[in-house]
């Protein structure tokens, strides 16, 4: 059941995170075509990638799951609409993370319902032969492939939106600041992954030791940036932690 449910929510972390148009998120609260638009993307493209690489999962649930996600958006939609509800608004922070736990619960329905199938017939044979070449186990790999988008562009959402009530007033990064934080965040959690899979445990402070030399002068001298960082590092922390252990 471990590798069914990893299967699904590959697919929907690549389609509603790295396959869906850049910034759509304001568009999708504002105008109904581009909740219509997305959600048969998302539909669209969990339907290709299942049949390119998961076909046991078998197309009428990747369509179930691409109808269920419009369901979501839509209502996600209608909601935001009836309480004037933007991007930037703290509701729609809540709005956010409450979808992700629905889409989560669904997926694991979705498992549970799919608890009989042969492991066998989940992946594509083509597959299957090239990871035996290679000596990789295909759920080794299908979890690896998980961990790394996920700790990525899901988890530098979900931080930036817990973070966002408590960034300090004078902090105003750039975009290229931005951009190079998030990216340190990902190599930080991935770091930290590795060592975890080899049970190097004591070494996950040198990852979090070497990011506050990075900022030391900035936390030693403003209490406010102090809090907010560490809140942000033992976030990244946990995540990374987390998605080590659970999957």
């Amino acid at each position: 059941m471990k590798e069914i449910f990893n299967c699904f929510l590959l697919i929907h972390v690549l389609c509603d995170f790295y396959f869906q148009p850049v910034k759509t998120e304001e568009k999708r609260q504002m105008d109904a075509a581009w909740v219509f638009f997305c959600s048969l993307l998302y539909a669209g493209i969990s339907i290709v990638l299942s049949i390119l690489f998961l076909p046991g999962l078998n197309v009428k649930y990747m369509a179930l799951l691409g109808l269920f996600h419009g369901i979501v958006n839509l209502s996600k939609y209608v909601v935001s609409k009836h309480m004037c509800i933007n991007v930037k608004n703290e509701k729609a922070q809540t709005i956010f993370i409450a979808e992700q736990i629905i889409h989560i619960l669904f997926i694991i329905m979705l498992t549970y319902t799919m608890r009989d199938l042969n492991r066998m017939t989940l992946f594509r044979t083509e597959l299957v032969s090239i990871m035996e070449v290679f000596n990789v186990p295909e759920a080794k790999l299908l979890s690896w492939t998980l961990k790394l988008l996920l700790v990525h562009r899901p988890l530098n959402v979900l931080i930036s939106i817990i973070l966002s009530p408590y960034r300090p007033q004078e902090e105003d990064e750039g975009k290229n600041d931005k951009n190079m934080g998030r990216f340190i965040g990902t190599l930080e959690r991935i770091i930290i992954m590795i060592f975890i899979s080899i049970n190097q445990y004591s070494a996950v402070g040198l990852v979090l030791t070497a990011k506050s030399i990075a900022r030391y002068d900035r936390i030693s001298k403003q209490q406010d940036f102090a809090e907010y960082y560490l809140l942000g590092t033992l976030l990244s922390t946990i995540g990374a932690i987390s998605i080590s252990l659970l999957l």
